[in-house]
Parts: structure tokens; C-alpha cells; sequence
């Protein structure tokens, strides 16, 4: 090898990662709390440099510790989680409110509360769905095809796929008072109180009992809500705080002696609390957005004039191309003149305006809905795009998606109309 070559290489090239995964003690910290990592190494080294990084790639800490090979415990560790060693104890450092990554991979989340906008992080979704350990919520990547019940935040767990790319996006924007919380401080309404505006992203389908009651009382309270979502609020779950875990019953009767904590989809008639009181709409009446759906992978537009769609060049019956794994949609009424008609009887809502509409298929033909609505003359405003993939590289990598984003949040902070007509709202 030319030597000239060869130095480059040596370098220029990129130290080799010896971590193999980790965790976090707490997924969501204040600065100045105390924070635990746990680090599993291909090979110890006393002197590893650990990086922290925010989402824009930028290393914003760096700590010399030791690592090593770590062996997870043998009992159940998606359950008891992986029972590591801590390799790093700090106090958080005056970080601006975010999500963050150690090495570039390990996510947990600095929060805020006293942020005009509040974005919440689908901790609780990304737990359910990841079997590291060998088992999920789900039977089809548990050992045994066997899913657990309970499944624990002390274990590696990544990125949010279905809102990743809006993530990295929109830590991006100029927006200057930005807070961000996971699940569980859902359950705490001081975590939000102070906002203007909750914005719900990506795959948001685990929910509490407590945090659908405080997400209520904050639209109920005149604040808004943008959900950037889609299969939205479908399961109960509760948390065991003590063992960092998540609890969800799913495929086995579940021990809760109180039938409203029961972990059923929220659809259920036993729980007495429909989705679409909340979020306008439900998987129930939609479903899969890519499984034999004769749709058009995408919005076909029915409000032109929607000051949501202002700066996009899109004319009634186009399509807003978005592709998406699951949607949710409001109950109908039926069609006039082939287009859905929301049926208000149901919802009881003060005021709501459907902006396009998608063909999906679950157990039956359903229909996808982004809407905007106000329960009442003094709530707030809630729009809900009804999409696991708004916030996706599906979605992102749209121009006009991220207009309209930008559009969707500029309006519900300045409490501006999100409706055709021109009126603004009073809250």
C-alpha cells in the first residue's frame, strides 16, 4: 500500500465501536438529575472516550470510562431487564430540552416544562415492539412465537422508526421554546400544563388511563393538539414504575382486579372510553394503509382552501402522496358525491373539517381521515393526520408534508383558524 495512502487511512478512518448496546436507568431526565448508563462492550478498554450526541449529530458531552463485556441476566431479561453493571453515573448537564444519543445509539430524552410546544415521544410503542432479550408485546419476533406481558424499559431499545426522520427534522427548525417528554410524564399534568401546544408523533399506540385523561383536560383547558400519528391510543397499558416495566396483557387474561385498567384496546365497550372522544378517529374505522387497501397511498384532498394546505399547490380530489403502514379514520355517515361524509351525530363535536381522506383495509374496507376538529366552544383545537408515517422517512422526505407541518403548528400556536373559513378562533 502507497504510504502516502496508508496514512490517510490510519488517520482519517473512524475508530472502530466496541459498544454493543446499552441502556439508560431513566428515559426522561431534567437537567441536573441524576442519570445512570449501562454499556456492553465487544472488548474492554479503560480509557473509552463515550460521546453524547443530539439528533443533529453534533457530540454535546464526551466522559472517559471503562467498558467491558457485560452478560444480561438469564431470567427473563426482556421482563427483569438486562441487569448490567453501570459504566456512567452524572448529573445532566445543561442540555436544551431533546433527545439525545450515547455513542450515537442510545436514546433517552432531556425534558422540559416550561416549553410553549411539548412533543411527546412514543417511548411506550418502541418498548412493546422490541423483543431485545427475546420477546415483545408481539408473537411474531418472540422466542417461541410466545409474546410477553410485561416487557422492561432497562434493556437496548431504539430510535422511534415511524418518527426518526421527523425528529432529526424538526430539531432542525427555528422553532424557539420546544420541550420534549416520553409516554410516562404523560401521566404527570404539571409536564404539560405549561404548553400551548401538544404534539402526539409517529406510532403513539400504548396510552395510559392517566395520560388520555390529561391529554383531554389540556384540549379541554383551550390548549391544542397536533397528532402526528396514526393506530393512535389502541392499547391500555400501565407501567410498574419500582421495575421500570410495561404492562400489557394483551394475548393472556389479565390480573388487574379493576376492569377499566384492563390492558384491551381502548375501542373496547368495557373500558368506556372511546378513541374517537380524544382524536376524532380510531383504527376501527380505518386500518392498514399498504394491505390490499385500493387506495392511493395518500390523501386525496376534499378542503383546497384549508389554510393547513397554504403554500402547497394542490387542487381538490389530488392526492398528497404518503404512504403509510396504518391509519385511523372517523366514523362516516356514508358518501356524497364519492366522498366521505364524518358522522357528526356520533362525534358530537362543536366544529369538524375533513382534509382528505384514504382507502385502507383491516378486517373490512375501511376509510382514512385527516381532520381538523373543537369539541366545544372553549376547547382547543385538535388536528390529527391520522398517519403512523407522517412523521417517517415516508413522510418527511416531502416538501409538501413538511409545509403543511409547518403550517399545522404556526396555526395552532397563534390559536389562528385551521378551518376553510377565514375566522379566528377565540379559546
Amino acid at each position: 500500500m502507497n504510504v502516502i495512502v496508508f496514512l490517510f487511512f490510519v488517520l482519517w478512518s473512524p475508530k472502530e465501536n466496541i459498544i454493543a448496546d446499552g441502556y439508560v436507568d431513566k428515559l426522561s431526565v431534567h437537567v441536573g438529575d441524576s442519570l445512570t448508563v449501562f454499556l456492553n462492550a465487544y472488548k474492554a478498554q479503560d480509557d473509552f472516550v463515550l460521546r453524547l450526541y443530539d439528533l443533529k449529530g453534533n457530540a454535546v458531552a464526551r466522559y472517559k470510562v471503562a467498558v467491558a463485556p457485560q452478560e444480561r441476566r438469564k431470567d427473563k431479561p426482556w421482563e427483569n431487564g438486562f441487569g448490567y453493571k453501570p459504566t456512567l453515573k452524572i448529573k445532566v448537564p445543561p442540555l436544551k430540552s431533546g433527545v439525545y444519543l450515547w455513542n450515537d445509539e442510545i436514546p433517552f430524552v432531556v425534558k422540559s416544562t416550561k416549553a410553549k410546544i411539548i412533543v411527546v415521544y412514543s417511548s411506550n410503542t418502541e418498548n412493546a415492539y422490541c423483543n431485545a432479550g427475546g420477546k415483545s408485546l408481539y408473537a411474531f419476533n418472540s422466542t417461541e412465537k410466545k409474546p410477553a406481558a410485561i416487557v422492561s424499559f432497562h434493556r437496548p431499545i431504539p430510535l422511534p422508526r415511524h418518527s426518526e426522520a421527523f425528529l432529526k427534522w424538526f430539531c432542525k427548525q427555528k422553532y424557539s421554546d420546544v420541550g420534549y417528554i416520553i409516554d410516562s410524564d404523560l401521566d404527570n399534568y404539571d409536564e404539560i400544563k405549561n404548553a400551548k401546544l401538544v404534539m402526539i408523533v409517529g406510532h403513539s399506540e400504548y396510552w395510559t388511563l392517566e395520560a388520555r385523561r390529561n391529554f383531554d383536560r389540556f384540549i379541554d383547558e383551550g390548549k391544542n393538539g397536533l397528532v402526528l400519528s396514526g393506530n393512535t391510543m389502541w392499547w391500555q397499558v400501565r407501567y410498574h414504575k419500582r421495575l421500570h416495566q410495561l404492562i400489557g396483557y394483551k394475548d393472556y387474561p389479565d390480573p388487574e382486579p379493576n376492569a377499566r385498567l384492563h390492558t384491551i384496546n381502548w375501542s373496547n365497550p368495557e373500558l368506556g372510553y372511546p378513541i374517537i372522544s380524544s382524536i376524532g378517529a380510531d383504527f376501527v374505522h380505518a386500518g392498514y394503509g399498504l394491505k390490499r387497501d385500493n387506495g392511493w397511498d395518500g390523501y386525496k384532498i376534499v378542503a383546497p382552501l384549508s389554510p393547513l394546505l397554504k403554500g402547497v399547490r394542490i387542487k381538490n380530489g389530488e392526492v398528497l402522496k404518503l404512504s403509510s403502514d396504518e391509519n385511523d379514520g372517523a366514523p362516516l355517515s356514508g358518501f356524497e358525491n364519492h366522498q366521505p361524509v364524518i358522522d357528526r351525530s356520533i362525534l358530537g363535536f362543536e366544529r369538524i373539517e375533513l382534509i382528505g381522506y384514504d382507502s385502507t383495509f383491516r378486517i373490512t374496507p375501511g376509510v382514512a381521515t385527516w381532520i381538523a376538529f373543537k369539541k366545544t366552544k372553549k376547547s382547543g383545537v385538535v388536528i390529527n393526520t391520522a398517519s403512523t408515517d407522517w412523521c417517517s422517512h415516508r413522510g418527511m422526505a416531502s416538501s409538501e408534508i413538511r409545509r403543511i407541518t409547518r403550517n399545522m403548528i404556526i396555526k395552532l400556536l397563534k390559536n389562528e383558524t385551521v378551518f376553510s373559513e377565514k375566522k379566528t378562533l377565540r379559546n
